[in-house]
Order: C-alpha cells, then structure tokens, then sequence
C-alpha cells in the first residue's frame, strides 16, 4: 500500500532542495493555488473602513514530516467521532483559515528574505519553525473571548488586525493561513472565557457574529488540530518594486499578481 506525501511535506516531490533552512516556497502567480488563496484573502475582507490591499506574494510553508505526522494522526482520531460519521464530503471539516500575528523580522518583505529568524519574540518564524502552541495564548492579548485556545478566522481583515510589525523597516504585512481540523464544531453567539476545551461531542468552538462579535472566529484547543500552510505577503506599499518584481519573473518567468 503506498504512502500518501502531504504536499507541505520536504519529502514532497515539487518541494525538492527545500528543508529546515529554507521553509518558504514562493508560488507563482500562475499557480491555482496562488489564485485560491487570494481569492479567500479578498473575499475575506469584510471591515468596510478597511481599504482592501493589494496581495504582493504568497509562500507556502514546508515542514518536516515530523511536525505534519501528529496533525494526520489527530485528523484520523476526528474522522472516528460518531459527530462526523455521516459528513461525506471533506469529513473532517478540514478548513483554510487566517490568522495574524507579530513579525519581529523581515520575513517574506521580498522574494530573497525566506530565511527564519531566531528571535525569542517573533512569533511568526516561531509558528512556521514548529506550529502553533496553546500554551502561548493571551500571551499577547490577555482577553480570551473563548477561553484558551489558539483563534483563527475566515475573515481576512480581522486577522490582520493582530498582523503586527515590530522592525521599523517592513512596510508590508503578512498573514498566515493555516489548515485547521474544525470537526463537529460548537457554535456561540455569547463570549464564554473560561473554556479550556470544546463542550463534549465538539472538536472546535466557532463563534459567530450577532451579539459579542462582529465577524466569525473558529477555536481549536489542541495543538495537532492546526499546521500552518502559507503565508500571504500584502499591503499597499511595496518595498522595493523593481526588486520583488525582478526576483519573482526570474524564478518564474512570469509577472507579480498585481
């Protein structure tokens, strides 16, 4: 029986001559999967005081088969829930979702910047390096609407307002978006900041707006239920044009998506 390579793996056939030190792959604008993304991106942004950027690159993520492996294992441990038995079509609620944090680097602020950083305090190269962490929620933002959790969102513009840059020198933004295992997922209306995990019968909480909040957010409580996948370059101030441009068309021979 063969084995089935998860596309974010190093040992992926397309993610030949990538590995620890190079975990980005930038995708061409050509690429379905650069289109689909920034299609979710656009649609995503839904703050009508919030200019829509413009998208200047995407990078998928790589990781090595030891941090994809827990993720497949809690998958497959969703996929038995009795919750889920009759969902036929992408049964264990796997979802594409956004998620901001802070870049204490520059990171992705042009083509040739895809090596991680070793700052203590970047939680982006942190994320990408070894995945999410719940035990490092409200270490930025003390109120926890759902508890503890790690908080993701479809909504683009909400993300990006915990996309913080700390070097003075980046003028662009990034957004991660990450695979998220949703599960039977408890959906709320009202905060309930006390949760540590997902109400029995649940593998995610996904709070929808009407009375506390204004746009979705989706919870998980268990560090395997989230990898992150690709990270989206973005703003309305590219840093060096020419440069960007000139890197991409070389790798690709073809043009930055505007």
């Amino acid at each position: 029986m063969s084995t089935i390579i998860d596309e974010f793996s190093f040992d992926h056939p397309e993610n030949k001559g990538y590995g620890k030190s190079k975990r980005l792959r930038l995708l061409s604008s050509s690429n379905p999967q650069f289109s689909t993304i920034e299609k979710q991106f656009y649609k995503g942004w839904k703050h009508p005081n919030k200019p829509k950027p413009k998208v200047h690159a995407i990078f998928k993520i790589l990781s090595p088969d030891s941090i994809l492996r827990p993720y497949h294992r809690y998958r497959a441990l969703i996929l038995s829930s009795p919750a889920l038995r009759n969902r036929t079509k992408n049964p264990a609620n796997e979802q594409l979702l956004f998620h901001g944090t802070n870049r204490h680097c520059t990171l992705a602020e042009d083509g040739s910047r895809i090596r991680l950083c070793i700052l203590s305090k970047c939680n982006l190269c942190s994320v990408i390096r070894n995945s999410f962490d719940v035990k490092k929620c409200g270490t930025k933002h003390k109120f926890r609407r759902f508890g503890t959790g790690i908080y993701t969102t479809a909504c683009s513009s909400k993300a990006d307002d915990y996309a913080l840059n700390a070097d003075e020198s980046t003028k662009l933004r990034v957004l991660l978006v990450s695979r998220v295992i949703v599960g039977n997922p408890h959906k709320r209306r009202q905060n309930a900041t006390g949760l540590t995990e997902p109400p029995c019968g649940h593998h995610s909480v996904v709070g929808e707006p009407g009375i506390d909040l204004n746009y979705e957010e989706t919870v998980v409580y268990d560090n395997d239920a989230i990898r992150p996948a690709y990270l989206i370059v973005y703003g309305d101030t590219p840093t060096s044009k020419s440069k960007f441009r000139s890197l991409v068309t070389a790798l690709f021979k073809t043009p930055l998506a505007a």
